[in-house]
């Protein structure tokens, strides 16, 4: 049950982030687009940053419970580098990854829960989470901001990574200590589950609050063998609706649940999935909102009202509790849950539906890059269940989709062209039949060079969809289940390029992130040796990198893993080929007193 289990450590606040968003447009990757509209916020830095954020309230596994860590900050420590977020590709906006995130509750003086956050991605974004103020119609104005931001939630799901030797002393919380008991111990680190929910961003410059958007989320203990991306729920499908619908009638998305047979207890969490009246603000009115059981064979069961209110997602991250007797507990464990509101006025009062019979896909790590070259290999697990039960020995398929303009799920205007001809059939994918715990391999394997969709688009994008095979067409497909796979150009590493092809490698990155180029040019050669000539890697306290290189910055940003929130580039799209074909320019620059610019 990942973070719906306990302890659970509840917090609340802002988050800052500053992407450049002039390489969301796919016509701003032609070479002949220059120089490219600003769109938003054209400077930039990708970062990702919580901002006056607060354990607000702890839970026990008897509820809520008093504890040293309410009121103390949660906060990133900006260390080594503030994280980053970056897109997988402008064709797939739709799984941003938050990189090299560092997150502390400092307790006091020297004491502190301090731990890295594997990369996190974006899950179940919808742009409809605030109630319209004229209609739902695209063409009315788009809402209250442009780009739709401001109406968009989503959530994320993780692992932070706490250092055994640095988890804090068991008389210094309670909750922590039982966090500990609980949670596991892996490689030297103890392991937090941490999901948290985005919404309301400001990006209007005109906004007092700018760049920001509201946070909340919930900590929690990491257990055997339940997924560590996904909480491995149940899952409640939201009213299905049409934007032909009133203006005033909310729309909703999914949300999930489990039941805590131990405690007897039904946890929803509502957090991203009741639309609000105001972006950032207090979810609309329902009037009751009730959790109803359907047994087979029998009346409907009232399970009681869910707390949805503003006050509940502040302080307990929207995440519900309702006790179960010992009947309804058996029961709810082998029945669908539905939620209905009392209002009667706003549409359906049937919100929430549970398929019981519905097999649930998730994919651990849904955004893939991978090298061009013939062979080249990569996996991802895939968590199969029902009524959060892992399904043993079932066997899915896969559907791999060539992603172009029009593609459902690509996130720019149908217009564009997407992938080229070179791309279709180049890869192909493989699923095994899910194991004793409910888990699958995924195995993507390139077959051709996949090519380039522009000089400045590396590679092509292909959307792997996970299905049942007997599930008729057409079928609706979770974002859960959905692999992103970018598959880079089969770059053919050059071990003494001239200074004109440096230039072409990096005139992507110069144009569309305007920010980073005020910091170093890369496409001017005096600033480029300036920088891969110094300062000396032990300066950083580094190590030798590719080829033995130990100077100069570009190299230095260069090298660093990619969950490293100082690599370069922030958009995570140089392939391996192409970075180490300018290692070697850099050595040979070293090696070579001066460098005329076209040798």
């Amino acid at each position: 049950m990942s973070y719906l289990s306990y302890p659970r450590i509840n917090f609340y606040g802002r988050f800052f982030t500053d992407p450049s968003t002039v390489n969301n447009d796919p016509t701003h990757y032609n070479v002949t687009d220059a120089p490219p509209s600003p769109w938003q916020n054209p400077d930039g830095l990708h970062q990702f940053k919580l901002v006056d954020c607060t354990v607000v309230s702890t839970i026990g596994q008897s509820g809520e419970v008093s504890d040293p860590l309410v009121n103390l900050p949660f906060v990133t420590t900006d260390l080594p580098s503030p994280a980053k977020i970056a897109d997988l590709d402008v064709y797939q906006q739709g799984v941003p990854t938050i990189y090299g995130m560092q997150v502390s509750i400092p307790i006091s003086t020297g004491v502190s829960l301090t731990g890295i956050v594997d990369p996190a991605v974006l899950n179940q974004i919808w742009w409809l989470a605030v109630l319209a103020t004229r209609s739902w119609e695209d063409a009315d104005y788009n809402m209250d901001s442009f780009g739709g931001d401001m109406n968009a939630c989503g959530s994320y799901q993780s692992v932070i990574r706490v250092p055994q030797a640095s988890w804090p002393a068991d008389s210094v919380s309670p909750v922590l200590a039982l966090l500990k008991s609980r949670t596991t111990l892996e490689d030297g680190f103890y392991l937090i589950s941490m999901r948290f929910v985005v919404d309301g961003y400001r990006n209007v410059p005109e906004d007092r609050n700018y760049q920001t958007g509201r946070i909340t989320g919930s900590l929690g203990p990491v257990i055997g063998t339940e997924p560590r991306y996904n909480a491995g729920a149940r899952w409640l499908s939201g009213r299905l609706q049409d934007k032909t619908d009133p203006w005033n009638w909310p729309m909703f998305n999914n949300v999930q649940l489990v039941v805590d047979q131990a405690r007897k207890l039904l946890i929803i969490d509502l957090a991203n999935g009741i639309c609000r009246q105001t972006a950032g603000g207090a979810p609309v009115d329902l009037g009751v909102l009730t959790a109803w059981m359907f047994p087979a064979n029998q009346e409907p069961v009232s399970l009681g009202a869910i707390d949805y209110s503003e006050f509940c997602y502040n302080l307990y991250s929207h995440i519900v509790e309702i006790p179960l007797t010992d009947a309804q507990l058996a029961q709810a464990m082998v029945s669908p849950i539905n939620l209905k509101m009392s209002r009667t006025d706003i549409g359906p009062s049937l919100l929430f539906r549970e398929d019981s019979t519905q097999t649930n896909i998730e994919v651990e790590v849904r955004p893939i890059r991978m090298a061009g070259t013939p062979g080249t290999t990569a996996t991802t697990q895939v968590y199969v269940s029902n009524l959060c039960k892992p399904m043993a020995g079932k066997q899915l398929q896969l559907e791999i989709i060539s992603v172009h303009g029009d593609t459902p799920g690509a996130t720019v205007p149908p217009n564009n062209p997407g992938n080229t001809l070179q791309a279709d059939h180049a890869i192909k994918a493989t699923i095994s039949p899910t194991d004793a715990n409910g888990y699958a391999t995924v195995t993507i394997t390139v077959l051709n060079d996949p090519g380039f969709r522009t000089p400045l688009l590396d590679g092509q994008l292909y959307f792997i969809n996970i299905i049942e095979p007997d599930v008729p067409i057409p079928r609706s497909i979770s974002q859960s289940s959905m692999i992103s796979c970018l598959a880079w150009s089969d770059y053919k590493v050059n071990e003494n390029p001239t200074w004109d092809e440096i230039q072409d490698l990096f005139a992507g990155f110069v144009k569309l992130f305007p920010g980073m180029t005020k910091k170093i040019n890369l496409s001017d050669f005096p600033s480029f040796q300036t920088f891969a000539l110094n300062p000396p890697w032990v300066a950083y306290g580094a190590q030798p990198g590719p080829l033995g290189i130990d100077r100069g910055a570009i190299g230095f940003y260069m090298s660093r893993d990619i969950t490293d929130p100082r690599y370069m580039p922030v958009t995570r799209d140089m392939s391996p080929a192409r970075v180490l074909t300018i290692f070697y320019y850099i050595l040979n620059l070293i090696n070579t007193p001066i460098v005329p610019p076209n040798s």
